[in-house]
């Protein structure tokens, strides 16, 4: 598999320093994991790690409180954390989408656990 490097990237397009386009053609439909697979590879080609342990709501969950601490450098306390998903990351009206923009496009949270109270920039 060939490795890219990134050269820029933002919300709509990424720059890459090389890339080969593959002349591909399917006589048939990928089945869905066959699509799955084929996307894992290609991020993984881009660098991305593939976490094969995160395969729960609650260990994605777990995960994000984990980096969320470590970007902010702040430890939330578990009432603090259960907060911030019922009032903002995880509420219940919010769909998959929802949830997804709000990591992808809220991604910079400062965290006050002096005050106890969580404020999104």
């Amino acid at each position: 598999m060939a490795h890219y490097n990134t050269i820029a990237e933002s919300k709509n397009f990424i720059v890459l320093d090389r890339y080969t386009k593959l002349d591909r053609v399917y006589e048939t439909y990928q089945s869905e994991d066959e699509l799955e697979r084929e996307l894992i590879q290609d991020l993984q080609s881009q660098g991305y790690a593939y976490l094969h342990q995160i395969n729960t709501a609650e260990k994605l969950l777990a995960l994000v409180r984990e980096q969320l601490q470590h970007l902010n450098k702040v430890q939330f306390s578990e009432a603090e954390w259960q907060r911030f998903l019922s009032e903002y990351l995880d509420r219940p009206g919010d769909g998959i989408l929802d949830k997804t923009r709000k990591i992808h496009d809220d991604h910079a949270l400062c965290v006050n656990v002096r005050l106890h109270q969580l404020i999104l920039r």
